[in-house]
């Protein structure tokens, strides 16, 4: 099968994509994704597709990255199709803590793709995961003990986000990657190659280099179409657990006064161990409670039988608390309207309060491996700037309407709204947050991020560190 009739059985029976759609097309240069972006241009025509070519450089290879983004824009105006490139410090990001170099390039790289997609009023974002890329992430998550959910690998579909109506789309999921080569030999497109595609630093790499062929020689057969039917056939199974798991979800929920959700406890442990669950996981998740972990999966079984009083916390500071036979999900942090017009003023050194945390500013003098020794034990809770470029006074207060900054090493200013969006922050949330500001605007969003423009440099004489305590309301929702 070609790789376009590949690519068109996978939209028919995944419903990927309908005609006349506006499609974004992630593309970073590399075969998949080019291949990618060519099929895409040759259904364009017949079915009246819309698409939109999208490139983030990421930063992490420097000259180049450059040469990726100039190879893509020549792509995108060889084809005819608009064309739409930001930058992000994905290095700086991952130094200051926001997560591996692998974590914070995905993060980043789909917040700009969203933006993009919001921008083009496209109701699909397309990006080039193939069936070897099903491959490696099913065989990691079988390393790390995943259930039939987890086993179910790259869904060909699923939303960006809960409430944005933009869904990602992979058109080229059940293309191998041979296959992909061959296609672009066929039509002669040249891609650029990843160098660190081949670094074993990164856990996918070592199981795509080494891992695979290393089963692939010891047990003989296909081990990569072995493991894409199983994440297919574990994909058709939770189907049926995920539809079962919304139904019982839908017939134990009670009317949440005063939380965010309430479920009748009796009432869910009548069902299945399994979907109960699933009806609780379900149930959190759409009420915004980050990743479910399966240690928080088993103490959720033990909630529904728990008596009046009982607690227990979950991702991004909620708690699910048992109170006269209804398990009621609440959110501590909501915010009083008074707390909103929150304004202090914020000594440096000194500290202050407001929106229930409490901010504390120290000045300390740089020295020789202080950063390195920083960023090695750092947490979102704690940020360092660089004191000679704040601009005194400083003030904790909640966010405002029209709030721009610009996040570390991103390009260009932010509205602190699309921010929010971006780092997956419920709506609910945002006006807890503290906002740390100076003379020019915004300093740091505690708990998130500092602004580009206070960054310490090797040139950085003088250090403000600032910690936050207390009131956990402030953290970003979900895992780290």
């Amino acid at each position: 099968m070609t790789l376009l009739q590949l690519a068109t059985e996978a939209n028919l029976q995944y419903r990927l994509f309908e005609r006349g759609a506006s499609i974004v097309v992630g593309v970073s240069g590399g075969a998949d994704s080019v291949a990618l972006l060519s099929v895409l241009h040759q259904l364009a025509a017949p079915l009246q597709l819309n698409l939109t070519v999208a490139h983030l450089n990421h930063g992490i290879r420097g000259a180049a990255a450059d040469s990726d983004e100039a190879f893509v824009r020549a792509l995108a105006a060889e084809l005819g199709l608009p064309f739409v490139a930001e930058r992000a410090d994905v290095p700086a990001l991952a130094r200051a803590g926001a997560g591996s170099i692998e974590e914070v390039a995905r993060r980043e790289r789909y917040a700009f793709l969203g933006r993009v997609a919001a921008g083009a009023r496209a109701a699909a974002i397309a990006v080039g995961h193939t069936a070897d890329d099903n491959t490696e992430t099913v065989l990691l998550r079988i390393l790390r003990g995943a259930g039939i959910r987890g086993l179910g690998g790259i869904p060909p579909k699923r939303p960006l986000s809960a409430d944005s109506g933009i869904f990602i789309i992979r058109p080229l999921i059940h293309a191998s990657r041979d296959a992909i080569l061959a296609y672009l030999a066929s039509i002669g497109r040249t891609y650029r190659t990843d160098a660190t595609n081949f670094d074993t630093a990164y856990s996918r790499n070592r199981v795509r280099l080494a891992l695979l062929p290393h089963l692939e020689a010891e047990c003989g057969g296909d081990v990569k179409e072995t493991l894409n039917r199983l994440a297919h056939a574990a994909r058709k199974q939770y189907n049926v657990i995920e539809a079962l798991a919304r139904d019982l979800a839908a017939r134990v929920r009670r009317p949440a006064d005063g939380c965010l959700a309430a479920l009748d406890a009796a009432a869910l442990r009548a069902a299945n161990p399994e979907l109960q669950i699933e009806a609780l996981r379900l149930t959190l998740h759409e009420a915004g409670v980050g990743q479910i972990s399966f240690g928080h999966s088993r103490r959720l079984l033990n909630m529904a039988a728990a008596g009046t009083g009982r607690e227990m916390s979950l991702p991004g500071g909620f708690l699910l608390r048992a109170e006269y036979g209804l398990l009621r999900l609440i959110d501590p942090c909501a915010a009083p309207a008074s707390a909103i017009s929150c304004a202090v003023p914020l000594p440096l050194p000194g500290r202050a309060e407001c929106l229930g945390a409490q901010i504390a500013a120290e000045l300390i003098d740089n020295q020789p491996g202080l950063l390195r020794r920083f960023v090695e034990a750092k947490t979102r809770r704690r940020e360092m700037v660089d004191a000679a470029r704040l601009r005194p006074p400083l003030s904790l207060r909640a966010r405002r309407p029209g709030d721009r900054f610009q996040p570390l090493g991103a390009i260009g200013s932010r509205k602190l709204h699309d921010f929010f969006i971006d780092e997956k922050i419920p709506a609910r949330r945002r006006d807890r947050i503290p906002i740390v500001c100076d003379g020019e605007g915004i300093v740091w969003v505690a708990g998130c991020r500092i602004d580009e423009r206070v960054r310490v440099t090797d040139r950085t004489e003088r250090i403000a560190l600032l910690t936050l305590s207390e009131g956990g309301c402030a953290s970003p929702a979900g895992g780290d």
